[in-house]
């Protein structure tokens, strides 16, 4: 018995250290925003920390390390993720880049789950090991191998080519 319950407590920490990994250790704040829609309604709070030697130049680069957290203000659909992920990513991406990170896209957008006011989205890049990791609420959903994914996805939000909201990409970014 008492094997047994060494062996499972050994599973549990192997598995939290193993996600523990995927999350970048030693990040900076970046900045924080509101997420509005129509400009008016707050959605969610942003925060992005980053690696210490982040610029704005490099933050989407694959040698950079960040996480964003979302924590949102009201209830809503993981289908409005997808749409809004997919509407900006189409803006920001062509055709061919878009078809060859449709299989991640989907591993990612399918484990996107319905939130409620208070819930905790987020998304981290740990370049050591090229991992892109989802949480909520601290329970992961799901991580890949996928730094041109990272690079893409995180860029929704960052790009200055057509981010989400000009106004939150700025305020991500204001002390990179």
């Amino acid at each position: 018995m008492r094997y047994l319950c060494t062996t499972g407590l050994f599973g549990l920490c192997l598995l939290t250290t193993t996600a523990l990994a995927d999350i970048p250790q030693g990040l900076k704040l970046a900045g924080q925003g509101d997420g509005l829609y129509k400009g008016i309604i707050k959605v969610y709070r942003a925060e992005l920390t980053s690696s210490p030697q982040a610029k704005r130049a490099t933050i989407l680069n694959p040698e950079v390390s960040r996480c964003l957290k979302l924590q949102y203000a009201v209830d809503l659909g993981a289908d409005k993720f997808i749409l809004a992920a997919n509407t900006v990513l189409k803006r920001q991406q062509d055709a061919q880049t878009l078809q060859r990170l449709q299989p991640q896209l989907e591993q990612l957008h399918g484990s996107y789950q319905n939130v409620k006011a208070g819930d905790v989205y987020r998304l981290c890049y740990n370049a050591a090991n090229q991992t892109l990791l989802l949480q909520l609420n601290d329970k992961t959903l799901t991580h890949l191998q996928a730094p041109e994914l990272a690079s893409a996805y995180f860029g929704i939000w960052l790009s200055d080519n057509n981010p989400l909201a000009q106004r939150l990409q700025e305020d991500l970014l204001q002390h990179l």
